[in-house]
């Protein structure tokens, strides 16, 4: 009997090992099992009576006991020769296609100079073909780790107490910790090219940054900012022998908050970008479309940062350079006043990691690396990922 019970073992065994490969469904589970277990029960000698656990098993009995547990075994042998079958998986077939890439002698000579340049305009112009596809505009990155020096939270203070006395049910004084997880997501998708000579182009973009208190229960893992930044940019080639590119962009940020927490400016930005061998400046310019004054910080209508050019400046100077498969970024700003000098300086080392992604490390020390956080001065250190970079 034990050598019999011991077989059964074995069979549900093999069932459940075929579950844990998902080729048996559950109900199929359940049914082979359940057989199993009546023929046990019904078959046995001790189904009975209680007297039959100290009887002899007849010759009839163990015969039909053995063919039923011989018929079990085969039925869990097919299923589990049949999920063998499954389990090999074919790969996908494929076909050739045409497809038509931008000639490399269509290229400037400044496009050579700069690895992968020549590679990233073609795969952008070819993308762009495609309604199925958003090309990256800036880098996409996810850094988990990132460590601030000091954590400004007296606005959110301010707002949250002001709210809550009208609402008990939300919680006031928060406390955030400098441990937070920051990411950023950019797209753009090009709407023309080449209407105002080679290389020109129209394109909407969306960027995203925020900064994610994913490790702080205390505040249910809020977002403490957001930033948003939608803009529309014209990109065109002039002045050759001082500027290798130039782009005009109408560009709205803001962190999509209200009352006091609210932050948002627009401006227009003129950017100028020279390349050298490893070596890419790209300079910006930009102009603050006036709003009107607020008489009230509550109220939604007027400028909900009216000195945030005291502390962002009127542009940045951005500098890449590569060395081998690893490049180092710089992205410097400034009021360019001599009282009260403010600015900021953004430092990115980039490294290879197997597969297609990026691994960084970035340095930030300034003013202005969030809209909520534009007039404080910050300090922030963070290792992630990249998925796309900015070549």
């Amino acid at each position: 009997m034990l050598v019999k019970l011991r077989s059964h073992v074995n069979i549900i065994k093999r069932l459940n090992i075929i579950k844990r490969l998902s080729i048996v469904s559950t109900s199929a589970l359940v049914s082979i099992t359940t057989i199993i277990i009546l023929a046990t029960f019904l078959i046995s000698p001790a189904a009975h009576s209680e007297t039959a656990l100290a009887t002899e098993q007849t010759p009839a009995t163990s015969d039909l006991f053995d063919e039923t547990a011989e018929m079990l075994d085969e039925l869990a042998d097919d299923i589990a020769n049949g999920a063998e079958e499954a389990i090999t998986v074919q790969p996908l077939k494929t076909k050739k296609r045409k497809v038509e890439v931008i000639a490399d002698e269509e290229f400037y000579d400044f496009m050579h100079k700069y690895p992968g340049l020549i590679e990233k305009l073609q795969t952008e112009r070819l993308a762009s073909r495609n309604p199925y596809v958003l090309l990256p505009h800036k880098p996409n990155y996810f850094m988990p780790l990132t460590y601030q020096k000091k954590v400004h939270q007296q606005e959110q203070e301010y707002f949250y107490n002001a709210v809550s006395s009208d609402n008990e049910l939300i919680e006031s004084n928060p406390s955030f910790e400098k441990v937070e997880f920051v990411f950023q997501l950019s797209v753009k998708y090009i709407v023309a090219d080449n209407f105002l000579g080679k290389f020109s182009s129209l394109a909407f973009a969306y960027t995203n940054k925020s900064f994610w208190q994913s490790y702080n229960d205390s505040v249910s893992a809020i977002f403490r900012e957001t930033n948003h930044e939608p803009e529309v940019i014209l990109g065109f080639k002039a002045l050759d022998e001082w500027v290798d590119h130039w782009t005009l962009s109408f560009n709205h940020q803001s962190n999509g908050q209200v009352g006091s927490l609210s932050r948002s400016w627009n401006r227009l930005i003129l950017g100028a970008s020279k390349v050298w061998p490893n070596k890419i400046l790209y300079a910006r310019a930009w102009y603050r479309i006036p709003e009107k004054s607020k008489s009230d910080p509550m109220n939604p209508i007027g400028d909900d940062n009216d000195d945030i050019q005291n502390y962002l400046g009127f542009g940045d100077v951005f500098f890449l350079q590569k060395f081998g498969n690893h490049s180092v970024s710089t992205t410097l700003r400034n009021n360019l006043r001599s009282d009260h000098n403010r600015g900021s300086i953004e430092i990115d080392w980039t490294y290879p990691l197997p597969g297609n992604v990026k691994g960084f490390i970035q340095y930030f020390s300034g003013y202005g690396e969030s809209l909520i956080d534009y007039n404080q001065y910050q300090e922030r250190i963070g290792i992630g990922i990249k998925i796309t970079d900015w070549l």
